[in-house]
């Protein structure tokens, strides 16, 4: 059923008001993190780039989708971060449906507020990564799975652009599979929509299908990941309380939040299916990936992109369900509203500021030296500092790729000193190891040079200058 009038308006308005959110600020924040390594594949040639994803934890289609978009906007940060604000502003509309098909309009008022008034998701809307695109999938595709139980007798036809749309998802993160995955787990446990098991068997074949080409690539990096590790650690016990305070905001929404959960789901005893719907799409991510990450260690905010909306929507229609009267009802729904617009920072940055690390390096390089990073994905982040025209360069030789002969020279474990020991040398150290003495390469230099100063001259990145 088409929504009402209102609810379109509504929508309209919602979706405006993200739209003006998520493209305002967008240049605040310099490239860091990963966004220098997506820009920087972005534009390379094609076979350069297929030959990197048989090591990258990423599938291609944002890569593709950034490298089309660069080329016809100027390259610049804040324009290269704009499809990534456009897939988080328009995130709302999917989840505005089903908020209303499960509950009434304020609940999915709240629900679309709860989204928009996120940290969180605001800055995923501010990366050029593809989080923003695989949460507007994963909602999306939530809300196609749960409209297709209006005629289940279709079959396949309709469980096909649920399977259409999920072969984009898995191609634009590996984690998408966990989404399909949940979305079965949905149709098996909840009654209204054990319906479509056929119908979702046979769409998930041909999302399978679509992805062969890929299942190699696939294969291996799961392979890698559980057989050797994952750079991530074992979470500890408050590390799920902190992930739902990132959800929310602040602490004291966190708590409000889960008291109303647990409030709502003891009177209601879980028998509405909405309430249902968002609990297993919220916490099955959260304490599903909390578990396995003590054997293969996965549990990240972004890896649980996928999971954030479902507890906006959980919020939501726990407020509904809970408070009966009308008024009662508002009052509530307006207070968690307005709490999380109130702790709404969206102008703020990440804290990350590569340039300053640009600006030491030329202070102490200003009579001339030799620079190197480590480790060397930083190499990236610093090269887009300096000038972000810099990643359209062919940069193997930074990224350890080139000829031994040619590598940096402090690349290795043991780095060899520059051939002219009289310059000073400089290392950027971003391993966020600031016990000096430690250091292989450190003790290696100290025993070159009389001298070193040092500085942390942004969060975890240390320079040094070793020199006479």
């Amino acid at each position: 059923m088409p929504p009402a009038r209102a609810d379109r308006l509504l929508l309209l308005a919602l979706l405006a008001l993200n739209l003006l959110l998520k493209l305002l600020w967008l240049g605040v924040n310099e490239l860091a993190h990963d966004e220098p390594f997506t820009v920087h594949w972005s534009q390379r040639p094609l076979t350069e780039l297929w030959a990197m994803f048989r090591t990258e934890n990423n599938p291609p289609l944002y890569f593709l989708l950034i490298k089309a978009w660069s080329a016809g906007v100027p390259f610049e940060a804040a324009w290269l971060r704009i499809p990534s604000a456009l897939f988080s502003a328009l995130a709302v509309w999917p989840l505005f449906l089903l908020a209303r098909r499960y509950g009434e309009r304020g609940a999915a008022i709240l629900a679309a507020a709860l989204f928009t008034c996120s940290n969180y998701h605001y800055g995923f809307a501010h990366e050029v990564r593809a989080y923003s695109l695989f949460t507007l999938l994963t909602i999306t595709g939530m809300w196609l799975l749960v409209r297709a139980a209006d005629r289940p007798d279709d079959g396949i036809r309709s469980m096909l652009p649920l399977s259409m749309l999920n072969v984009v998802l898995v191609y634009t993160h590996f984690f998408g599979w966990l989404v399909v995955g949940l979305q079965g787990l949905l149709v098996l446990i909840l009654p209204e929509l054990r319906s479509l098991r056929r119908g979702f068997l046979l769409g998930a074949a041909v999302t399978m299908g679509a992805f062969l080409p890929y299942a190699l690539i696939f294969l291996e990096r799961i392979t890698q990941s559980v057989g050797k590790g994952t750079w991530l650690s074992p979470p500890m016990p408050e590390e799920l309380y902190n992930m739902l305070w990132r959800w929310s905001n602040a602490p004291v929404l966190t708590v409000a939040f889960l008291a109303l959960i647990v409030a709502a789901g003891w009177k209601d005893r879980l028998r509405s299916s909405g309430l249902r719907f968002a609990a297993l799409w919220c916490f099955v991510p959260l304490l599903g990936m909390f578990a396995v990450s003590f054997t293969v260690p996965m549990f990240l905010d972004r890896y649980l992109v996928y999971a954030a909306p479902g507890f906006a929507l959980l919020v939501a229609l726990s407020a509904e369900s809970l408070f009966q009267r009308r008024v009662a009802q508002r009052s509530v729904m307006a207070g968690l509203g307005l709490g999380m617009a109130s702790t709404f920072t969206p102008w703020k940055d990440t804290g990350a500021h590569p340039s300053r690390v640009v600006q030491v390096e030329q202070e102490w390089c200003s009579d001339g030296c030799s620079v190197e990073v480590l480790p060397q994905w930083y190499w990236l982040t610093h090269l887009a500092a300096k000038d972000i025209r810099n990643l359209k360069r062919d940069l193997r030789s930074h990224l350890g790729q080139a000829d031994p002969a040619t590598a940096p020279v402090l690349g290795a474990r043991h780095p060899s000193p520059p051939l002219d020991t009289s310059l000073a040398a400089v290392v950027i150290d971003a391993g966020a190891h600031l016990s000096d003495p430690g250091r292989p390469w450190y003790q290696h230099l100290r025993a070159i040079y009389a001298k070193v100063d040092s500085v942390e001259a942004d969060r975890k990145v240390r320079v040094y200058r070793f020199h006479h």
